[in-house]
């Protein structure tokens, strides 16, 4: 993709509404009343569109319909009662006093990209965090403070502008809230950690009604649930604070493939390679169907110079066949272009409907996951590679990516977050579209004797049968416990809810 020249950059942004202030801070005066302490709130109504200052669609309301959809269009027959657009943590805290007070069901929402349709629920009230997406940097500080409800192309966006980045996934409407409470992964994970490992601090609202700062310091024991085990679990976030990395000064973009034939030799080279390359090189490698047939192709970012790529992947390039094309780019120019957004606009490169000249199409697709901590056997290899033949081979298209772990996602004790998969040699992330939720199955299963029993919480499933091991290990019995004391009847509840 063409570099993003920078004063284009800034008129986009100016236009978007990003801001970037030293020492600004996202809070009103209303939201530090509130958060000044725990005190009751006015008398609450019986109407929720008299509770709270923002928006609200009820089911004969205009756009209702648009407003309980999630990214993906398999739930759209999943309707809600009430979608509530708070204005800032005061209306946010006063939405969820009205739920409690009536009880009402609730669901919080950041982005709507829940795997499970988590962010969505019949008959109850999903509280959207949407217009909660301010975007602020300390500079003396380096701590960005992020409205909850921010999404990943806006958040790179702004601390670009100011020099800065934090890591995140690829998806450009992924909200900030999901990603961070249940891990971050992302193409500079292996630098710079998971999102939530350069989280420092969060606001979130807790059923008691009380707006709490947590941190190290401040709650110490909230504040480690919320970075791994958060999402949905304990009351609804809605600001971050993270440290934030200066942006690379130069990164280079890598993709590679290899013929089909060749690709059980291809990912033999790939697991014994990435745990041993340097930290500044995340990578991805793809197993998926296309029209012209199976592929296997690797994409990765390196943050350092191109001349350096081609030594630092001899041993990829060693399995015949191998084809290796890669190109120093901008940062943010390098983020557009993991979104799918090469050749479009920054605007474009958002939900329809959403932002304004927004053209990335919503999705119709099931996912799973599963951890791995020691290499695939040959064996393995050949399920993985007869998987996606058998897809290829059906109606719709199918995937499975192998996310690399290690460097500095590896340096974090298990127990140190909720995040306990710190012994993880890579991730794989099984996705189907347009059908083929029986391959799904059928494919997990057949995985599952190489796999390390350990899966992903950021691609819940809401199939996955022990999930309380597998998404939270030895840290599961901690996060109950803190559960039950920060919302003893469990009001912030989903079919995979902590002490469900």
């Amino acid at each position: 993709m063409d570099e993003l020249d920078r004063r284009s950059f800034l008129t986009k942004a100016a236009a978007s509404g990003l801001t970037l202030a030293a020492g600004a801070e996202l809070a009103g005066a209303a939201d530090a009343a509130v958060r000044a302490a725990c005190r009751p709130g006015p008398p609450i109504p019986n109407s929720i569109f008299h509770a709270i200052r923002g928006h609200v669609f009820g089911r004969n309301t205009p756009g209702f319909r648009s407003a309980s959809h999630v990214f993906n269009t398999v739930f759209d027959g999943v309707l809600p009662k009430w979608v509530a657009r708070p204005i800032n943590t005061a209306d946010v805290r006063a939405a969820v006093r009205w739920a409690i007070k009536h009880d009402v069901p609730m669901r919080p929402r950041s982005g709507g990209h829940s795997y499970a349709g988590y962010s969505v629920l019949r008959d109850g009230l999903v509280i959207d965090l949407r217009r909660l997406s301010g975007i602020s940097l300390n500079r003396r500080t380096g701590v960005a403070t992020i409205g909850a409800g921010a999404q990943l192309i806006n958040v790179y966006a702004a601390l670009a502008n100011a020099g800065a980045t934090i890591p995140a996934g690829s998806c450009p409407s992924v909200g900030i809230a999901g990603v961070t409470l249940g891990g971050g992964m992302g193409l500079a994970g292996r630098a710079f950690g998971l999102t939530l490992d350069n989280l420092v601090g969060a606001e979130i609202i807790t059923a008691d009604g009380c707006v709490r700062t947590v941190s190290r310091t401040s709650e110490p024991g909230l504040f480690w649930a919320l970075r791994g085990g958060g999402g949905g679990n304990f009351g609804i976030v809605t600001q971050f604070k993270f440290k934030v990395h200066p942006l690379p000064r130069v990164a280079t973009w890598v993709f590679m493939s290899w013929p089909w034939s060749q690709a059980s030799a291809a990912l033999a080279a790939w697991q014994a390679w990435q745990p041993r390359a340097t930290d500044r090189f995340t990578s991805i490698l793809h197993f998926q169907t296309s029209p012209s047939g199976p592929q296997v192709v690797l994409t990765g970012q390196y943050l350092g110079p191109a001349g350096d790529v081609p030594g630092l992947v001899r041993s990829l390039r060693n399995v015949p066949g191998a084809r290796l094309s890669f190109g120093q780019q901008g940062y943010f120019a390098m983020q557009m272009r993991w979104a799918g957004c090469s050749h479009m606009s920054f605007n474009a490169c958002h939900n329809v409907g959403q932002y304004p000249g927004g053209q990335v199409q919503r999705d119709t697709f099931r996912a799973g996951s599963d951890y791995f901590n020691r290499p695939v056997s040959g064996a393995g290899r050949a399920t993985l590679i007869r998987a996606i033949e058998t897809r290829q081979r059906q109606p719709g298209s199918g995937a499975i990516l192998l996310d690399s772990y290690g460097g500095a996602i590896n340096r974090v004790h298990p127990n140190a977050t909720a995040f306990v998969h710190r012994n993880a040699l890579f991730c794989i992330q099984y996705l189907t579209y347009n059908g083929g939720s029986g391959w799904l199955a059928q494919t997990r299963g057949a995985m599952r004797p190489y796999a390390s029993g350990f899966c992903y919480q950021n691609y819940i499933d809401a199939t996955l049968r022990h999930w309380q091991h597998a998404y939270y290990g030895s840290n599961y019995g901690r996060l109950l416990a803190i559960r039950r004391q920060i919302d003893p009847h469990h009001v912030f509840n989903f079919p995979q809810a902590i002490g469900r």
